[in-house]
Protein backbone atom coordinates (compact mmCIF):
# COMPACT_ATOMS: atom_id res chain seq x y z
CA UNK A 1 0.00 0.00 0.00
CA UNK A 2 2.30 2.68 1.34
CA UNK A 3 5.03 1.72 -1.93
CA UNK A 4 1.89 2.29 -4.06
CA UNK A 5 1.35 5.55 -2.91
CA UNK A 6 4.94 6.83 -1.96
CA UNK A 7 6.46 6.32 -6.20
CA UNK A 8 8.79 9.34 -6.64
CA UNK A 9 7.49 11.31 -9.52
CA UNK A 10 9.60 13.34 -12.30
CA UNK A 11 10.68 16.88 -11.69
CA UNK A 12 8.77 19.85 -11.69
CA UNK A 13 6.58 22.28 -14.75
CA UNK A 14 3.53 23.93 -14.43
CA UNK A 15 0.52 23.62 -15.99
CA UNK A 16 0.15 24.98 -19.71
CA UNK A 17 -2.50 25.19 -22.18
CA UNK A 18 -3.75 21.57 -23.86
CA UNK A 19 -2.89 21.35 -27.78
CA UNK A 20 -5.45 22.51 -29.56
CA UNK A 21 -6.45 20.63 -32.81
CA UNK A 22 -7.07 23.63 -34.96
CA UNK A 23 -3.12 24.52 -34.69
CA UNK A 24 -0.76 24.08 -37.26
CA UNK A 25 1.73 21.16 -36.24
CA UNK A 26 5.63 21.61 -36.55
CA UNK A 27 7.62 19.38 -38.73
CA UNK A 28 10.24 19.02 -36.29
CA UNK A 29 11.74 19.96 -33.11
CA UNK A 30 14.68 22.13 -31.95
CA UNK A 31 15.87 22.07 -28.53
CA UNK A 32 17.94 25.47 -27.42
CA UNK A 33 19.95 24.15 -23.78
CA UNK A 34 22.30 26.85 -21.97
CA UNK A 35 23.72 24.89 -19.34
CA UNK A 36 24.87 26.86 -16.37
CA UNK A 37 28.83 26.48 -15.49
CA UNK A 38 29.87 24.48 -18.21
CA UNK A 39 31.71 25.90 -20.88
CA UNK A 40 32.22 23.22 -23.11
CA UNK A 41 31.89 19.35 -23.42
CA UNK A 42 29.03 16.74 -24.92
CA UNK A 43 25.58 16.30 -24.41
CA UNK A 44 23.42 13.45 -25.52
CA UNK A 45 19.77 13.34 -26.34
CA UNK A 46 18.36 9.46 -25.45
CA UNK A 47 14.80 8.27 -25.99
CA UNK A 48 12.57 5.55 -23.85
CA UNK A 49 10.63 3.46 -26.07
CA UNK A 50 11.04 -0.67 -26.36
CA UNK A 51 14.90 0.31 -25.30
CA UNK A 52 17.29 3.58 -24.52
CA UNK A 53 18.93 4.53 -27.47
CA UNK A 54 21.21 7.54 -27.53
CA UNK A 55 19.24 9.54 -30.83
CA UNK A 56 21.71 12.60 -30.77
CA UNK A 57 24.23 14.08 -29.63
CA UNK A 58 25.96 18.13 -29.54
CA UNK A 59 28.80 19.56 -28.91
CA UNK A 60 28.52 22.47 -25.97
CA UNK A 61 30.33 25.40 -26.11
CA UNK A 62 30.40 28.03 -23.69
CA UNK A 63 27.16 26.29 -22.07
CA UNK A 64 25.21 26.13 -24.88
CA UNK A 65 24.03 23.44 -27.63
CA UNK A 66 21.29 23.28 -29.83
CA UNK A 67 19.49 19.51 -31.11
CA UNK A 68 17.64 19.47 -34.23
CA UNK A 69 15.47 16.45 -35.58
CA UNK A 70 11.89 14.78 -35.57
CA UNK A 71 9.71 12.90 -33.86
CA UNK A 72 6.89 10.67 -35.16
CA UNK A 73 4.81 11.16 -31.98
CA UNK A 74 5.32 12.63 -28.73
CA UNK A 75 7.73 10.01 -26.67
CA UNK A 76 10.18 10.33 -23.26
CA UNK A 77 13.28 11.52 -23.77
CA UNK A 78 16.42 12.77 -21.54
CA UNK A 79 19.09 15.25 -21.91
CA UNK A 80 22.25 13.81 -20.28
CA UNK A 81 25.83 15.04 -20.16
CA UNK A 82 28.70 12.47 -21.11
CA UNK A 83 29.64 10.58 -18.01
CA UNK A 84 26.74 11.08 -15.98
CA UNK A 85 24.11 8.33 -14.97
CA UNK A 86 20.83 10.87 -14.85
CA UNK A 87 19.51 13.76 -17.29
CA UNK A 88 16.52 15.29 -17.73
CA UNK A 89 13.51 13.38 -18.62
CA UNK A 90 10.63 15.08 -20.45
CA UNK A 91 8.21 14.32 -23.00
CA UNK A 92 9.64 15.63 -26.61
CA UNK A 93 6.95 16.66 -29.25
CA UNK A 94 7.64 18.89 -32.61
CA UNK A 95 8.26 22.20 -31.11
CA UNK A 96 11.20 24.90 -30.22
CA UNK A 97 12.19 23.93 -26.64
CA UNK A 98 14.44 25.91 -24.52
CA UNK A 99 16.61 23.82 -21.54
CA UNK A 100 18.44 25.65 -18.86
CA UNK A 101 20.36 23.77 -16.17
CA UNK A 102 23.13 24.25 -13.66
CA UNK A 103 25.99 21.61 -14.62
CA UNK A 104 26.17 19.64 -11.68
CA UNK A 105 22.13 19.01 -11.59
CA UNK A 106 21.37 18.48 -15.21
CA UNK A 107 18.22 16.31 -13.93
CA UNK A 108 16.53 19.41 -12.36
CA UNK A 109 16.63 21.35 -15.90
CA UNK A 110 13.94 23.37 -16.80
CA UNK A 111 11.99 22.94 -19.87
CA UNK A 112 9.84 25.52 -21.38
CA UNK A 113 7.85 25.15 -24.58
CA UNK A 114 7.14 21.03 -24.10
CA UNK A 115 3.63 20.91 -24.17
CA UNK A 116 2.48 17.62 -23.97
CA UNK A 117 5.17 17.36 -21.43
CA UNK A 118 3.76 20.43 -19.56
CA UNK A 119 0.58 18.25 -19.58
CA UNK A 120 2.23 15.47 -17.74
CA UNK A 121 4.60 17.27 -14.69
CA UNK A 122 1.34 18.85 -14.16
CA UNK A 123 0.06 15.46 -12.12
CA UNK A 124 3.14 15.46 -10.18
CA UNK A 125 3.27 19.30 -9.26
CA UNK A 126 -0.58 19.10 -8.38
CA UNK A 127 -2.67 15.88 -7.75
CA UNK A 128 0.58 14.24 -7.09
CA UNK A 129 2.30 16.16 -4.69
CA UNK A 130 -0.81 16.91 -2.61
CA UNK A 131 -0.65 12.78 -1.81
CA UNK A 132 2.82 13.29 -0.75
CA UNK A 133 1.83 15.97 1.69
CA UNK A 134 -0.85 13.54 2.85
CA UNK A 135 1.57 10.60 3.05
CA UNK A 136 4.42 11.84 4.49
CA UNK A 137 3.25 12.27 8.27
CA UNK A 138 1.54 9.03 8.01
CA UNK A 139 5.07 7.54 7.37
CA UNK A 140 6.50 9.19 10.07
CA UNK A 141 3.24 7.68 12.34
CA UNK A 142 3.90 4.07 11.03
CA UNK A 143 7.67 4.63 12.19
CA UNK A 144 6.83 5.85 15.46
CA UNK A 145 4.10 2.99 16.55
CA UNK A 146 6.79 0.41 14.98
CA UNK A 147 9.13 2.23 17.51
CA UNK A 148 6.59 1.37 20.17
CA UNK A 149 5.47 -1.75 19.71
CA UNK A 150 9.27 -2.71 19.57
CA UNK A 151 9.22 -2.07 23.54
CA UNK A 152 7.03 -4.40 23.96
CA UNK A 153 8.62 -8.20 24.30
CA UNK A 154 4.95 -9.72 23.37
CA UNK A 155 4.83 -8.03 19.85
CA UNK A 156 7.11 -10.55 17.46
CA UNK A 157 9.96 -7.83 16.38
CA UNK A 158 9.19 -5.86 13.25
CA UNK A 159 5.26 -6.02 13.45
CA UNK A 160 3.13 -3.74 14.90
CA UNK A 161 0.09 -4.84 17.62
CA UNK A 162 -3.40 -5.91 16.09
CA UNK A 163 -4.47 -2.58 17.71
CA UNK A 164 -2.22 -0.66 15.92
CA UNK A 165 -1.71 -2.82 12.75
CA UNK A 166 -5.65 -1.79 11.96
CA UNK A 167 -5.51 1.41 12.58
CA UNK A 168 -2.87 2.09 9.97
CA UNK A 169 -4.23 -0.21 7.68
CA UNK A 170 -7.16 1.85 7.64
CA UNK A 171 -4.78 5.49 7.30
CA UNK A 172 -3.26 3.53 4.30
CA UNK A 173 -6.79 2.69 2.79
CA UNK A 174 -8.22 6.03 3.41
CA UNK A 175 -4.89 7.52 1.30
CA UNK A 176 -5.81 4.82 -1.44
CA UNK A 177 -8.70 5.90 -2.29
CA UNK A 178 -7.56 9.65 -2.34
CA UNK A 179 -4.87 8.62 -4.49
CA UNK A 180 -7.26 6.73 -6.65
CA UNK A 181 -9.57 9.67 -6.75
CA UNK A 182 -6.99 12.16 -7.69
CA UNK A 183 -5.38 10.04 -10.54
CA UNK A 184 -8.91 9.61 -12.38
CA UNK A 185 -9.78 12.97 -12.46
CA UNK A 186 -6.33 14.00 -13.71
CA UNK A 187 -6.93 11.15 -16.45
CA UNK A 188 -10.38 11.77 -17.06
CA UNK A 189 -9.63 15.51 -17.62
CA UNK A 190 -6.53 15.28 -19.89
CA UNK A 191 -7.71 11.80 -21.99
CA UNK A 192 -6.55 13.64 -24.88
CA UNK A 193 -3.35 13.81 -24.05
CA UNK A 194 -0.41 11.45 -23.49
CA UNK A 195 0.27 12.37 -20.37
CA UNK A 196 -2.92 10.42 -19.31
CA UNK A 197 -1.98 7.04 -20.69
CA UNK A 198 1.76 7.85 -19.19
CA UNK A 199 0.27 8.58 -15.84
CA UNK A 200 -1.98 5.24 -16.13
CA UNK A 201 1.04 3.68 -16.84
CA UNK A 202 2.74 5.21 -13.73
CA UNK A 203 0.17 5.09 -11.31
CA UNK A 204 -2.40 1.57 -12.43
CA UNK A 205 -0.11 -0.05 -14.06
CA UNK A 206 3.51 -0.14 -12.56
CA UNK A 207 1.82 -0.24 -8.90
CA UNK A 208 -0.90 -2.94 -10.08
CA UNK A 209 -4.58 -1.92 -10.17
CA UNK A 210 -6.08 -4.36 -12.56
CA UNK A 211 -9.53 -2.81 -12.43
CA UNK A 212 -9.00 1.02 -12.66
CA UNK A 213 -6.55 0.50 -15.00
CA UNK A 214 -8.86 -1.23 -17.52
CA UNK A 215 -11.51 1.33 -16.62
CA UNK A 216 -9.01 4.38 -17.27
CA UNK A 217 -7.78 2.80 -20.05
CA UNK A 218 -10.95 2.30 -21.68
CA UNK A 219 -11.74 6.53 -21.11
CA UNK A 220 -8.62 7.68 -23.18
CA UNK A 221 -8.88 8.97 -26.57
CA UNK A 222 -8.97 7.06 -29.67
CA UNK A 223 -5.86 8.93 -30.85
CA UNK A 224 -3.99 8.47 -27.38
CA UNK A 225 -4.91 4.64 -27.66
CA UNK A 226 -3.55 4.52 -30.84
CA UNK A 227 0.03 6.27 -29.38
CA UNK A 228 2.97 4.11 -28.40
CA UNK A 229 1.93 4.96 -24.98
CA UNK A 230 -1.57 3.88 -25.50
CA UNK A 231 -0.47 0.61 -27.22
CA UNK A 232 1.64 -0.41 -24.07
CA UNK A 233 -0.88 0.52 -21.48
CA UNK A 234 -3.52 -1.75 -23.54
CA UNK A 235 -0.73 -4.63 -23.46
CA UNK A 236 -0.70 -4.30 -19.57
CA UNK A 237 -4.53 -4.29 -19.41
CA UNK A 238 -4.60 -7.14 -21.38
CA UNK A 239 -1.96 -9.27 -19.46
CA UNK A 240 -3.88 -8.42 -16.43
CA UNK A 241 -6.47 -10.13 -17.84
CA UNK A 242 -4.56 -13.34 -18.15
CA UNK A 243 -3.27 -12.62 -14.48
CA UNK A 244 -6.46 -12.14 -13.39
CA UNK A 245 -8.32 -14.15 -10.02
CA UNK A 246 -10.20 -16.76 -11.65
CA UNK A 247 -8.21 -16.81 -14.36
CA UNK A 248 -5.44 -20.56 -15.28
CA UNK A 249 -1.78 -19.70 -14.12
CA UNK A 250 0.50 -18.95 -16.44
CA UNK A 251 2.57 -22.09 -17.28
CA UNK A 252 6.62 -21.56 -17.00
CA UNK A 253 9.78 -23.13 -16.25
CA UNK A 254 13.26 -22.04 -14.64
CA UNK A 255 15.84 -23.46 -12.94
CA UNK A 256 16.40 -23.81 -9.53
CA UNK A 257 19.37 -23.19 -7.78
CA UNK A 258 21.10 -26.25 -8.85
CA UNK A 259 19.92 -26.39 -12.34
CA UNK A 260 17.24 -28.34 -12.23
CA UNK A 261 14.00 -27.30 -14.12
CA UNK A 262 11.27 -26.32 -12.21
CA UNK A 263 7.52 -26.02 -14.30
CA UNK A 264 4.75 -24.49 -12.28
CA UNK A 265 2.85 -27.36 -13.27
CA UNK A 266 4.57 -29.70 -10.82
CA UNK A 267 2.31 -27.93 -8.20
CA UNK A 268 -0.92 -28.95 -9.54
CA UNK A 269 -2.75 -30.42 -6.61
CA UNK A 270 -1.63 -27.60 -3.58
CA UNK A 271 -1.99 -24.36 -3.12
CA UNK A 272 1.57 -22.62 -4.12
CA UNK A 273 2.45 -18.67 -3.81
CA UNK A 274 4.42 -17.63 -6.83
CA UNK A 275 6.60 -14.84 -5.15
CA UNK A 276 8.73 -12.98 -7.50
CA UNK A 277 11.40 -10.77 -5.34
CA UNK A 278 15.11 -10.07 -5.74
CA UNK A 279 18.22 -10.13 -3.18
CA UNK A 280 18.58 -5.92 -3.35
CA UNK A 281 14.79 -5.73 -3.10
CA UNK A 282 14.39 -3.81 0.16
CA UNK A 283 10.82 -4.10 0.42
CA UNK A 284 11.44 -8.26 -0.23
CA UNK A 285 13.53 -8.79 2.20
CA UNK A 286 11.34 -7.02 4.97
CA UNK A 287 8.67 -9.10 3.84
CA UNK A 288 10.12 -12.36 3.66
CA UNK A 289 9.84 -13.34 7.40
CA UNK A 290 5.64 -13.08 7.16
CA UNK A 291 6.25 -16.04 4.15
CA UNK A 292 8.49 -17.82 6.13
CA UNK A 293 5.32 -17.66 9.23
CA UNK A 294 3.19 -18.86 6.38
CA UNK A 295 5.17 -21.15 4.99
CA UNK A 296 5.95 -22.76 8.43
CA UNK A 297 2.17 -22.58 9.40
CA UNK A 298 0.59 -24.00 6.30
CA UNK A 299 3.20 -26.28 4.31
CA UNK A 300 2.30 -29.76 5.94
CA UNK A 301 -1.02 -28.95 5.50
CA UNK A 302 -0.59 -28.81 1.42
CA UNK A 303 0.82 -24.99 1.14
CA UNK A 304 3.72 -24.17 -1.25
CA UNK A 305 5.94 -21.42 -1.82
CA UNK A 306 8.03 -20.89 -5.00
CA UNK A 307 10.49 -18.14 -5.59
CA UNK A 308 11.69 -16.44 -8.31
CA UNK A 309 14.55 -14.24 -8.03
CA UNK A 310 14.79 -11.10 -10.22
CA UNK A 311 18.19 -11.41 -9.21
CA UNK A 312 21.27 -11.14 -12.36
CA UNK A 313 23.62 -12.61 -10.05
CA UNK A 314 23.52 -16.05 -8.57
CA UNK A 315 25.66 -15.24 -5.36
CA UNK A 316 23.84 -12.94 -3.68
CA UNK A 317 20.16 -14.34 -4.58
CA UNK A 318 21.97 -17.72 -3.10
CA UNK A 319 23.35 -15.59 0.11
CA UNK A 320 19.63 -13.69 0.94
CA UNK A 321 17.81 -17.49 0.79
CA UNK A 322 20.49 -18.34 3.36
CA UNK A 323 20.38 -15.35 5.87
CA UNK A 324 16.89 -14.76 5.30
CA UNK A 325 15.70 -18.91 5.98
CA UNK A 326 14.08 -19.31 2.84
CA UNK A 327 13.65 -23.22 2.40
CA UNK A 328 11.67 -23.66 -0.11
CA UNK A 329 12.09 -24.07 -3.79
CA UNK A 330 13.91 -20.91 -5.54
CA UNK A 331 14.33 -20.79 -9.44
CA UNK A 332 15.86 -17.98 -11.63
CA UNK A 333 17.15 -17.44 -15.11
CA UNK A 334 19.51 -14.81 -13.59
CA UNK A 335 18.06 -12.34 -16.11
CA UNK A 336 17.26 -9.41 -13.74
CA UNK A 337 14.13 -7.50 -14.79
CA UNK A 338 14.37 -9.49 -18.19
CA UNK A 339 13.24 -12.58 -16.45
CA UNK A 340 11.21 -14.74 -18.56
CA UNK A 341 8.55 -15.46 -15.79
CA UNK A 342 7.93 -12.23 -14.72
CA UNK A 343 7.53 -10.85 -18.26
CA UNK A 344 4.68 -13.59 -18.61
CA UNK A 345 3.05 -12.28 -15.63
CA UNK A 346 3.68 -8.68 -16.07
CA UNK A 347 5.75 -8.02 -13.27
CA UNK A 348 7.16 -4.55 -12.96
CA UNK A 349 7.61 -4.25 -9.39
CA UNK A 350 8.78 -6.62 -6.53
CA UNK A 351 7.66 -7.78 -4.31
CA UNK A 352 4.71 -9.32 -6.21
CA UNK A 353 2.93 -12.55 -6.00
CA UNK A 354 0.09 -15.02 -6.86
CA UNK A 355 -1.57 -17.37 -5.04
CA UNK A 356 -2.39 -20.63 -6.77
CA UNK A 357 -5.09 -23.19 -6.10
CA UNK A 358 -4.73 -26.64 -6.75
CA UNK A 359 -6.72 -26.56 -9.84
CA UNK A 360 -4.26 -24.46 -11.28
CA UNK A 361 -6.51 -21.08 -11.80
CA UNK A 362 -5.46 -17.81 -9.43
CA UNK A 363 -6.74 -17.46 -6.13
CA UNK A 364 -5.27 -14.11 -5.33
CA UNK A 365 -2.45 -11.38 -6.28
CA UNK A 366 -0.14 -9.37 -4.21
CA UNK A 367 -1.15 -10.54 -0.32
CA UNK A 368 1.56 -8.55 1.98
CA UNK A 369 1.73 -8.67 5.81
CA UNK A 370 -1.33 -9.64 7.39
CA UNK A 371 -3.19 -10.33 4.41
CA UNK A 372 -1.29 -13.74 3.27
CA UNK A 373 -2.02 -14.83 6.88
CA UNK A 374 -5.28 -13.89 7.24
CA UNK A 375 -5.91 -15.81 3.29
CA UNK A 376 -4.42 -18.93 4.62
CA UNK A 377 -6.15 -19.42 8.05
CA UNK A 378 -9.59 -18.72 5.57
CA UNK A 379 -8.49 -21.62 2.90
CA UNK A 380 -6.82 -24.23 5.46
CA UNK A 381 -9.50 -24.03 8.24
CA UNK A 382 -12.17 -25.26 5.73
CA UNK A 383 -9.66 -28.48 5.11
Amino acid sequence: MKSTILKSGLVTLALTAAITSCSKKAEGYTINGNIEGLKDGLVYLETYGDSTKVVDSAKVVEGKFTFAGSVTEPLLHSIKLKGTEYGRTFLLDNETIVFKALKDSIFKGKIEGATQDSIYQSFYNNEFAKIQKIAFPLYQLSDSLYKVDAQNKAIPKGKLSEEHRVFMDKKWADLQVIADKSTTDYIEKNKSSIGAALVLDDRLIKYPNPVLAKKMYDDLSPEVKQSFYGKKVKASVDLFEKTAVGAVAPEFSQTDVNGKAVKLSDYKGKYVLIDFWASWCGPCRKENPNVVEAYKTYHEKGFEVLGISLDDKKEPWLKAIEKDGLTWTHVSDLKGWKNEAAKIYGVSVVPTNYLIGPDGKIVASNLREEALQTKLKEIFSKS
